[in-house]
């Protein structure tokens, strides 16, 4: 007895059920291990957010305090508001990066690392800018960088104990930070870098005021006896700074340092000048 012709229809679509033969199977088999395993990382990636986030508003890792180290310029009020991070932060929801870019935002801070201290603890250090003079401008005094660049204006409650620059008030500093001196300071900063040596004789402490005039000439006023010393212009200024020690240094030995007007390194070659206001002497060495 012949079957039905809608029989074999079923028993054929049953057959093809068991999927693709041969090359074809294995990557029907791939594909569905594939998706199953998406599915799997999808569900832990999903249970891992939802744990992150309970745990970023758990008390067990509410800050209980914030370390600042490095800041001399800057306050730790400062440095504490400008990271909006308090006691009420939940240290695992801090955003380290972030931090360290709002922290390098202000004028003081070359650089910012922002420390997690488990469980609770934030460790702030910075490393702030090294101030080396005092500029004077015609909107006030400003703090220079070992660079030459200016990082912001003076605060009477930092740190003033600095040689002053005078001469320079209408000279356009460049705003983005350079590698190079600017021009008319290098003379100063390389009288600064040798008096930093701290020779007894003219240490940096000593250097009140560096005025630099229109014709480039550095003219020195000392802290403890602001007389003018016309440093002059020829030769390298490590050989006219040793000059101006050697003749200091016969100044104190002699006791007539109290006595001196100026002195006038520029007066002719190999020879210095020193006025003194006792007698309207003028000395020649």
């Amino acid at each position: 007895m012949n079957m039905p012709l809608y029989a074999n229809i079923k028993i054929k679509s049953v057959k093809n059920l068991k999927g693709p033969k041969n090359g074809s199977g294995l990557r029907y088999k791939l594909f569905l291990k594939t998706v199953a395993a998406i599915l799997l990382l999808l569900g832990l990636g999903l249970g891992a957010k939802l744990t992150y986030n309970r745990l970023c508003h758990c008390d067990f890792f509410q800050i209980t305090a914030v370390k600042i180290q490095g800041n001399r310029m800057t306050s730790k009020e400062q440095v504490s508001a400008l990271s909006r991070v308090d006691i009420h932060t939940n240290l695992l929801a801090v955003n380290v990066n972030q931090v360290e870019s709002l922290l390098e935002s202000h004028p003081w801070i070359a650089r910012a690392e922002v420390v997690r201290d488990w469980p609770n603890r934030l460790l702030i250090i910075l490393q702030e800018k090294n101030p080396v003079a005092l500029l004077n401008r015609e909107t006030g005094l400003f703090y220079l960088d070992n660079r030459g660049g200016i990082i912001a204006a003076v605060n009477p409650s930092q740190e003033l104990d600095f040689p002053v620059i005078t001469g320079l008030e209408k000279f356009q500093f460049n705003s983005v930070t350079s590698e190079n001196i600017p021009e008319p300071l290098q003379d100063v900063y390389a009288l600064l870098k040798l008096a930093n040596r701290n020779n007894p004789i003219l240490p940096e402490q000593n250097i009140s005021e560096i005025h630099l005039a229109e014709n480039g000439e550095l003219v020195l006023y000392l802290l403890d006896k602001p007389f003018p010393i016309y440093m002059g212009s020829d030769g390298k200024i490590s050989t006219r700074y040793k000059s101006l020690v050697k003749v200091l240094k016969d100044l104190y030995k002699t006791q007539e340092f109290s006595e001196v007007s100026y002195i006038r390194l520029d007066y002719k070659k190999d020879t210095i000048l020193v006025g003194k206001l006792e007698s309207d002497r003028i000395n020649q060495g």
